[in-house]
């Protein structure tokens, strides 16, 4: 009998592994790929929109904090200088926006562009696990790459996004790239995951592109050179306290 080749046998290593896997599990791991598990920590990224028209560039501060009910994001603007000092708080499916002169924070939509073609929902990370619903799946190239995709559903009407189609690398089940789309199903975004880093032991996405798929040639990369682990008062993540000294 002829001894199966290394590949075959690290194929059939991975489709047991997979096979074992439930469908949170998958969305665990695509969060886990994606997000520093410290309880605070805080990160700058740099946002470069590319349009017809021309091209800009921000710079934000993105601060995280684990609280008992989950992880809440602040997104705090340096630059450009007219949006300087805007913030937007993501606390669990609600989320804010303060700019100086406002007298309080205003709710908006997690769809709500930020800079670019970027929406808070994509600068503060779209979280898979908890919020969304595995419908269908199945093995299938992307780029030349074995992809897993999965089809998914919003569990609940204030999730930014009510379904996406995801594929994660099928060997390390890091998201490769996702598709947003609106209620009825239309495709409103694509995000490309390009790149991803380590801090430590820890991974997450360094880099992801944004592409508006209603309107060609809008492309939005938000890349995320520097991360520090690092102790962050509460008040920084309470919407009672966005513009109060």
């Amino acid at each position: 009998m002829r001894v199966p080749k290394l590949a075959s046998l690290l194929f059939i290593a991975l489709s047991i592994v997979l096979v074992a896997q439930t469908d949170e599990q998958f969305l665990q791991r695509a969060d886990q790929a994606r997000f520093i598990e410290a309880n605070s920590y805080v990160m700058s990224s740099r946002v470069i929109a590319e349009r017809p028209d021309g091209k800009g560039e921000a710079l934000l501060m993105i601060y995280n904090k684990r609280f008992a009910e989950g992880v809440r994001t602040r997104v705090e603007f340096l630059a450009p200088e007219s949006m300087k000092g805007t913030v937007y708080l993501v606390v669990g499916d609600d989320i804010y926006f303060w700019q100086p002169g406002l007298l309080q924070p205003l709710k908006i939509s997690g769809q709500q562009k930020i800079f670019g073609d970027a929406s808070i929902a994509e600068a503060a990370g779209i979280q898979f696990s908890g919020k969304y619903t595995v419908k269908a799946k199945q093995d299938e190239k992307l780029d030349g790459r074995d992809a897993l995709r999965l089809s998914l559903e919003a569990t609940s009407e204030r999730v930014a996004f009510a379904k996406v189609t995801l594929w994660l690398d099928k060997r390390e089940l890091k998201p490769i790239q996702a598709i947003l789309h609106a209620v009825s199903g239309e495709p409103l975004k694509k995000t490309l995951y390009t790149k991803y880093a380590k801090l430590k032991d820890d991974e997450y996405a360094e880099e992801i592109t944004v592409e508006d798929l209603l309107f060609k040639n809008f492309k939005t990369a938000m890349q995320t050179p520097e991360v520090k682990i690092q102790d962050l008062p509460d008040d920084l993540f309470d919407p009672r306290k966005l513009g109060r000294p």
